[in-house]
């Protein structure tokens, strides 16, 4: 009975959740077509405020606060009310995209239960919106914006959706034929929002793509999608990648998330890799193992590397570390 119940809760019409407008002209649109309502309303002089809600692909539980007032118009403090403060969790998000001077301006991710303060504006409220078409309008915009904020706002909007369109449509925002600022945010939103998902991606991308900058990012990126044969693409990135920047990058980020379990990685590397500066690198991401993990690998890099450069890159993180061990071994050494 419950599970019937939620059901039929899901497939309440959307026109049940609009939202909280005070000081604007609300009006719900006679058409669930976000295209044609957008064009309509560029082809006017008018400042006016799209709004419509989807289903998101995660729970959000966030900063929003349903008793706040938010301002649509202008800059303004948001307003609480005290007495009546509360926080929720959602499957959905408000969307507003805001149309002036022929053209969108600003994409707004908000609370569906948030108050908002027109500040005298049109607000047309589309009641149903196929999530595949707000994807690709917000694709759209992504590709197109004239700033960094309308990029970034919109490619994050993108990321929200429960749709089978999203993670093609951070794909393509990612791909290769776009600006680097671009392709960063996409593959950032998607690690973050679609991690599974993202994971073979980013893999491919790690191995073929052919910008080092891009490739640099995407070892932070793999973090964020929290899946365990991340730590396994972060060790082959490591060893095998063209770059030196993005093996060090990826050394860095696997002693981060793994721990004691790359210790052996990294030795490799600081013992063999053909470039100093990764070297060094991964002397210092032995240094960030937690519970001293990396001490006896310092150690053994202090005693028997080949390498002066690293036995002294060994002993100064052996000098920085909190360990017992690592005071022990660096006391011996002073009274050699």
């Amino acid at each position: 009975m419950r599970k019937m119940i939620l059901l039929s809760l899901l497939a309440l019409p959307l026109a049940a959740q609009q939202p909280k407008i005070q000081n604007g002209q609300f009006s719900v649109a006679s058409t669930s077509n976000l295209t044609s309502e957008i064009n309509t309303l560029k082809a006017s002089n008018a400042v006016a405020w799209v709004a419509y809600t989807i289903p998101t692909s995660r729970r959000i539980q966030n900063g929003w606060n349903s008793d706040s007032v938010a301002y649509l118009e202008g800059d303004h403090d948001r307003e609480r009310d005290d007495q009546n403060d509360s926080t929720h969790e959602t499957y959905r998000a408000l969307l507003l995209l805001r149309i002036a001077d022929h053209a969108v301006q600003t994409v707004r991710v908000e609370d569906p239960e948030r108050k908002l303060d027109a500040g005298g504006t049109k607000v047309e409220f589309l009641p149903t919106v196929d999530p595949a078409q707000s994807v690709a309008t917000l694709q759209a915009l992504a590709e197109g914006a004239t700033s960094n904020k309308l990029r970034d706002s919109s490619i994050f909007a993108v990321s929200l959706h429960s749709s089978p369109a999203t993670v093609p449509a951070l794909i393509a925002l990612a791909s290769a034929n776009h600006d680097l600022a671009v392709r960063e945010k996409a593959a950032f939103w998607l690690s973050t929002q679609h991690g599974k998902e993202a994971l073979p991606t980013l893999d491919t991308w790690l191995r073929d793509d052919k910008d080092d900058r891009f490739r640099e990012k995407l070892t932070f990126d793999l973090t964020l999608t929290h899946q365990p044969s991340a730590t396994d693409i972060l060790i082959r990135t490591a060893h095998q990648d063209a770059s030196p920047k993005v093996r060090k990058q990826a050394q860095f980020w696997m002693a981060n998330i793994a721990g004691k379990r790359v210790a052996g990685s990294l030795s490799d590397a600081a013992e063999n890799d053909p470039d100093e500066g990764v070297r060094k690198s991964a002397v210092f991401a032995l240094s960030r193992l937690p519970n001293g993990e990396g001490t006896p690998r310092l150690i053994e890099l202090a005693q028997n590397n080949k390498d002066a450069v690293v036995r002294k890159q060994a002993v100064f993180w052996l000098g920085q570390s909190n360990d017992p061990k690592a005071l022990e071994y660096l006391t011996q050494l002073v009274k050699r």
